[in-house]
């Protein structure tokens, strides 16, 4: 009734070729323990402290001390006398100007005085600097706030904006508490 197919008794596949066992499970358990002893090779060369480690640095020569130069291009100058009193501006969040609409700065800024005198009239004006601040921070691209060049640009341009507000004494920093591009 039913036709019976009758499976070949020999190993050997469809191609006729003989299967070779057990040779690629061998290979691959080879090919594990080389992987694993230079794992653990490295891992001991890591841990053993392989390399020698960091160089101390050698002292500098008295002679040459004159010749380094420890400024650093748009790193800002170094204070003369001693840091000048602190006025927190408080949390600046402006849109920035770019095609979408969807990026913003929020933006944390203390403004260093030249004395005391100048607190009075900085809390006074206090919302004229907010509002010189925000006008020229919304007025920046995602490019141009984002950066140490950009900030340290930045920087000089908030306290220039600052100072034209004020009549008595004088902003000497403007310092960044916080600075985040969304």
């Amino acid at each position: 009734m039913a036709e019976e197919e009758i499976e070949p008794e020999d190993d050997a596949p469809e191609g006729g070729q003989p299967e070779e066992k057990g040779g690629s499970g061998k290979l691959v358990l080879l090919i594990g323990l080389i992987n694993t002893i230079g794992l653990l090779a490295i891992g001991a060369y890591v841990i053993l402290g392989g390399g020698g480690g960091p160089q101390p640095m050698s002292p500098i020569d008295p002679a040459m001390e004159g010749a380094i130069d420890n400024t650093l291009p748009g790193a800002p100058e170094r204070p003369t006398g001693g840091p000048g009193p602190l006025v927190e501006l408080g949390t600046l969040v402006v849109n920035l100007k770019e095609p979408t609409g969807d990026r913003y700065l929020k933006a944390k800024i203390n403004l260093e005085l030249d004395g005391e005198e100048t607190r009075a009239e900085v809390e006074a004006r206090m919302s004229a600097i907010k509002y010189q601040l925000t006008m020229l921070l919304s007025g920046q691209r995602v490019a141009d706030v984002q950066g140490p060049e950009a900030m340290e640009s930045l920087r000089k341009s908030m306290k220039r904006r600052a100072n034209a507000v004020i009549s008595k004494g004088s902003v000497t920093e403007v310092w960044p508490e916080e600075w985040i591009v969304q």
